[in-house]
């Protein structure tokens, strides 16, 4: 019987469909490739147990078929609006919100048609019609039938539709392709069509199936081939095709499955030649872009011989995820080359610039160390009752205490100059203090320092700021035998305290002191630990109470701090 055979390559046409669309689509993690698969597996159940009702002529048995085909019947619709939602974008949110309730019809109409001897309620009655030269089965239709049948008609219909709003949107980017698309669509309803108005040979045949599973290839074919009706070919030529930054998207193996015009460039390589090869093998080099990385992201920076030239660029990985699972990587290759010469270039003269302050410093402090030198000679020779004038003592004292103000200034410049010279490195809060407190050692102070396994991501001079917290405190608190370092976190920051048991800090001067030049001393001591902090986004306040001892806080921005677990 011919139509049974339509039937049963219709079924298989349906399933190889199912399987190709699961493999291809659910490798590129496309949205839409489970509604597709699920439409095709319940065209190939419909398909092939109506081919068994047609190709039996037993009653019974044609009954049996005609109720397993329910199990592809009743999805059908629903899997097909999902499709067409999806696959459109139109309606996408909707058929996403509801997807679950929109099955529960179907689930009704199975489980009506399986139990229908019971109740009825699906057909009222069934018999064995042979005017067409073979037995077809006739079933009198319930009340049910006819609900679900305007249900499915509509969620068709509607698919149709999405298929017909995009064809009309996208015609001039487009053109036949979308066309063709629509056509496929409307394939289906025609075929319905011709069934319930019992035209010429479909009057005893419904080519609904096959006309599925002919809209299926199709429109498998357009996506493969053409991306019918996707928008994202558009944007990719136009923003994608268009990047100076290289794009490239890999797979779980690392195989390449997209990549750029850019990216090409890059490995002076054609697409062809490319894709579906190891994302580490792209460039001449062997660069391993993706390292060793499985999870989450990563950046580093890579050089490539470009031609003559060497270049630099800089390399982010992102997993690329739908859902809860990781199907991919996306490789963004940008080009830091006039960044990376512009750094060298800065260094070279940072470079040039301390070897000039070093010398510069040298030379002034043996100038300095002359001065003071010849200074004592001058002392020691005064006759003695020049040397008793009360006048000529007070110029040696301020002549002393201004070679004494302009070491120390000296010396202070060696520090600053160093301040952001190295990059910022991920320090113990409680070792970094600890190794400040050892100079103290002997000089009648008891340290107190929490180790919480904290640490900061901050300048490497930032034992130098500690250091001068503890000197700070041994020469301003007067009385001074105790100083605590504890930190404790306060929301997304962490807030260093170093507090000591001093005379502590007059309102008036909790702001002054951090400033240049202020102070019983040279004023730069607590100048410079602001500087240090501030590299990183720290910030330091005193909150002590006059009295009662002197108390820094250290703010550490979110970002900028971490807990190390003890080893």
């Amino acid at each position: 019987m011919p139509y049974m055979g339509v039937l049963i390559f219709s079924g298989l046409i349906s399933t190889s469909l199912a399987v190709r669309a699961y493999k291809v689509f659910n490798s590129r993690s496309l949205p839409f490739s489970k509604y597709f698969v699920l439409s095709m597996l319940c065209m190939a159940l419909w398909s092939v147990n109506y081919a068994f009702e047609i190709g039996f002529v037993d009653l019974e048995y044609k009954y049996l078929f005609a109720r397993f085909q329910y199990l592809g019947i009743a999805f059908v619709p629903v899997t097909w609006f999902l499709f067409a939602a999806e696959y459109t974008g139109v309606c996408r949110q909707f058929a996403r919100k509801y997807e679950k309730p929109l099955f529960i019809f179907p689930v009704i109409a199975v489980l009506l048609m399986l139990t229908n001897s019971l109740h009825g309620l699906y057909f009222e009655g069934y018999y064995l019609d042979f005017s067409g030269g073979f037995p077809l089965l006739i079933f009198k239709h319930g009340a049910f039938f006819w609900i679900f049948y305007v249900y499915s008609f509509v969620l068709i219909l509607a698919g149709v539709f999405f298929f017909f709003r995009q064809f009309v949107r996208l015609t001039t980017p487009y053109g036949t392709q979308a066309a063709i698309a629509l056509s496929a669509a409307c394939i289906p309803v025609i075929g319905n069509i011709l069934h319930v108005g019992d035209v010429g040979p479909f009057e005893f045949f419904d080519p609904t199936p096959f006309s599925f599973a002919i809209t299926g290839l199709i429109l498998f074919w357009g996506t493969i081939e053409h991306e019918f009706l996707n928008i994202i070919p558009v944007a990719r030529q136009s923003v994608i095709e268009s990047m100076n930054d290289g794009y490239i998207v890999v797979d779980l193996s690392n195989s390449i499955m997209d990549i750029n015009k850019a990216a090409l460039e890059l490995a002076g390589k054609e697409r062809k030649e490319v894709l579906g090869t190891n994302m580490n093998g792209l460039f001449k080099e062997g660069v391993e872009v993706l390292g060793n990385s499985s999870e989450g992201s990563l950046g580093r920076e890579i050089s490539l011989q470009i031609g003559l030239e060497t270049k630099f660029f800089s390399v982010s990985v992102s997993p690329l995820q739908t859902r809860d699972d990781e199907d991919g990587k996306l490789v963004m290759i940008h080009d830091i080359t006039e960044i990376y010469r512009y750094q060298e270039a800065l260094k070279q003269a940072n470079k040039k610039i301390n070897l000039m302050s070093n010398i510069t410093r040298h030379d002034i402090l043996n100038q300095v160390n002359v001065l003071s030198g010849y200074t004592e000679l001058i002392s020691e020779t005064l006759p003695p009752e020049v040397k008793g004038d009360l006048r000529i003592s007070k110029y040696l004292r301020n002549l002393n205490k201004g070679i004494e103000t302009v070491h120390n200034q000296i010396i202070f410049t060696k520090d600053y100059q160093e301040l952001g010279v190295v990059s910022p490195t991920w320090q113990s809060i409680s070792s970094l203090a600890k190794e400040a407190a050892f100079a103290f050692s002997g000089q009648g102070l008891k340290f107190s320092i929490e180790d919480n396994g904290l640490e900061v991501y901050a300048d490497p001079l930032l034992k130098k700021a500690f250091y001068n917290l503890f000197d700070n405190a041994r020469a301003h608190g007067d009385h001074v035998s105790e100083i605590d370092v504890s930190s404790h976190i306060v929301g997304e920051s962490v807030v260093i305290e170093v507090k000591d048991n001093g005379i502590g800090v007059s309102p008036v001067m909790k702001e002054l002191i951090f400033e240049k030049s202020v102070g019983r001393n040279t004023g730069l001591g607590l100048f410079l630990v602001r500087g240090i902090l501030s590299i990183t986004g720290m910030e330091i306040t005193e909150t002590g109470i006059e009295g009662e001892g002197a108390r820094f806080e250290i703010k550490v921005p979110p970002g900028n701090w971490r807990r190390v677990p003890p080893k």
